[in-house]
């Protein structure tokens, strides 16, 4: 059987897949996961990430003009200066800054932090915890009876993360450069209290632009076993002031929200976002709010890669529209 040329194999796979492109295809067999790449995001990330930018997008990344949000924050990533970014993504390091600003009563308590699972003491553990990497993202393993846990295939599971290092995947250069260590903290238990039914605690995901609030991206109905999402997450959206929804500008208008009950301590988390984003262009801070006690979750600097497709091209905009970016720290 005659070898079919290069050039058709493109041309047929462009036939057959019309929205992905020759250039996709190519991207995700040759280039995206090999150590040449990976490399490249250490050397060169402005180049690495355009890269992925046009594989997904089909178009060049605006590097002079970036107007909307994930062109925004994709052009801090690689032309500012992300060392905080790395320092407080770590989920063990930014307690500690956390703990600077004053607010040590919204942090979960810390059992341990470990560099191996080897290291990891069950024995001195509740009954009920959380482990996870510090380094990455959907790690997280919930432990809700330490007696029917599994242990082998959660340390197996952990070793193989915590021995990974992550952000070459995502293409995330500040990521790349934390520590790749383990933590048990306490377990935040769901709230069955309210009339909002939902399978874990909600999160809500507080975008600040300056230092100031702008809207709550509530998520819910997560994986229980992972702190990552999945397919059944939905990601809702409201006026951080307001509590008015603001689907207008989800970009999935099939899913089947839940009215999420305005916080009762909503001024409150208002109130603790803004002091932990102060001094950002742009930060995501993410609390959880249980029977109306307030707890942290993470700071998110580069949400979903820089390539958020929850938004509608309009709302992308117009929240773009608000960062002031800062002057470059880097040249390339």
């Amino acid at each position: 059987m005659r070898q079919l040329s290069y050039k058709t194999k493109l041309r047929l796979w462009s036939m057959l897949h019309p929205i992905r492109t020759a250039k996709a295809w190519y991207f995700d067999k040759y280039v995206s996961g090999t150590e040449k790449f990976y490399k490249l995001i250490d050397t060169n990330p402005k180049k690495a990430i355009g890269i992925k930018w046009n594989r997904y997008y089909r178009k060049k990344f605006p590097w002079n003009n970036p107007r909307t949000l994930n062109e925004k924050v994709t052009w801090m990533e690689v032309m500012t200066d992300t060392s905080k970014w790395t320092e407080y993504t770590d989920k063990y390091e930014v307690r500690k800054h956390i703990e600077s600003l004053g607010l040590k009563d919204i942090l979960t308590e810390c059992y341990g932090v470990w560099d191996r699972v080897e290291d990891i003491d069950f024995d001195q553990l509740p009954d009920k915890f959380v482990l996870k990497c510090t380094h990455d993202c959907g790690s997280t393993v919930i432990v809700r009876d330490k007696s029917k846990m599994n242990k082998k295939e959660v340390l197996d599971f952990l070793g193989k993360c915590v021995s990974k290092r992550y952000g070459y995947e995502s293409c995330e250069p500040h990521y790349t450069l934390i520590k790749p260590r383990l933590m048990a903290e306490s377990l935040i238990e769901m709230d069955n209290t309210s009339d909002f039914s939902s399978a874990t605690t909600v999160d809500h995901k507080i975008r600040c632009i300056d230092g100031k609030a702008q809207y709550d991206m509530v998520c819910y109905d997560r994986s229980l076993e992972s702190g990552s999402g999945g397919s059944k997450t939905v990601y809702d959206l409201y006026d951080i002031h307001t509590w008015q929804p603001m689907r207008q500008y989800l970009a999935d208008p099939g899913v089947a929200y839940k009215n999420v009950p305005r916080p009762e301590n909503l001024e409150r988390m208002i109130e603790i976002a803004e002091k932990i984003a102060q001094g950002y262009p742009q930060v995501r801070v993410d609390l959880y709010n249980v029977k109306g006690k307030i707890y942290f979750g993470e700071m998110t600097f580069y949400a979903f890669s820089g390539m958020n497709n929850h938004f509608t091209k309009e709302f992308q905009r117009m929240i773009g529209d608000s960062i002031q970016l800062p002057k470059p720290s880097k040249t390339f």
